[in-house]
């Protein structure tokens, strides 16, 4: 990551949340720590190793950012409309094949750690343990819906409908396709 963007990261995480600095670990310290774990895969112990923290701090800055990045996520994340991007519409190349497609689905396993019975149904086809995630973007690659937390075994098709039939699940308005990828 950029210098700019994770400090412009941590500017957003301090002013729209309730996340400060505490006495001995700054907002940032907090941000780097857990983008170590969530973008290295990387453990506590390394955290601990790292920036000279106890594993409790590492864990519980690990879910103070969590819980922040939770909250600013709906504002963060492209509104739904159903208008077609300017780049297809403009376009002599794709608009005859793209003209009713708003955005691109796709699915992407995620590594994790599972403990217990629960392993083998994380074992993917790969054999190695993940979680199967799906994410909706725009053309303007703005996210507009994310459902993460399945099994690495689950097809994907079974992970697409979990997300069409959910409540707050993703919605295609009537007349509009996402690109499959």
């Amino acid at each position: 990551m950029y210098p700019n963007v994770f400090l412009k990261l941590s500017n957003i995480i301090r002013e729209k949340t309730h996340l400060q600095d505490t006495r001995y670990i700054c907002v940032e310290e907090m941000l780097a720590a857990f983008l170590l774990i969530v973008g290295q895969n990387s453990r506590y112990c390394l955290v601990r190793k790292t920036f000279g923290r106890s594993h409790f701090t590492a864990s519980k800055c690990f879910n103070n950012i969590l819980k922040a990045l939770n909250t600013i996520a709906v504002d963060m994340m492209a509104k739904r409309g159903s208008t077609v991007s300017e780049k297809i519409r403009e376009s002599t190349r794709f608009y005859p094949y793209f003209k009713d497609c708003i955005g691109a689905i796709d699915g992407t396993h995620i590594p994790t750690m599972v403990i217990g019975r629960d392993k083998s149904s994380y074992r993917n086809r790969h054999g190695i343990i993940s979680q199967n995630d799906l994410a909706a973007c725009n053309f303007d690659l703005e996210f507009m819906y994310v459902l993460s937390g399945w099994e690495g075994s689950a097809h994907d098709s079974k992970v697409l409908s979990d997300a069409l039939l959910r409540r707050n699940g993703l919605k295609v308005p009537q007349g509009i396709i996402f690109n499959f990828i």
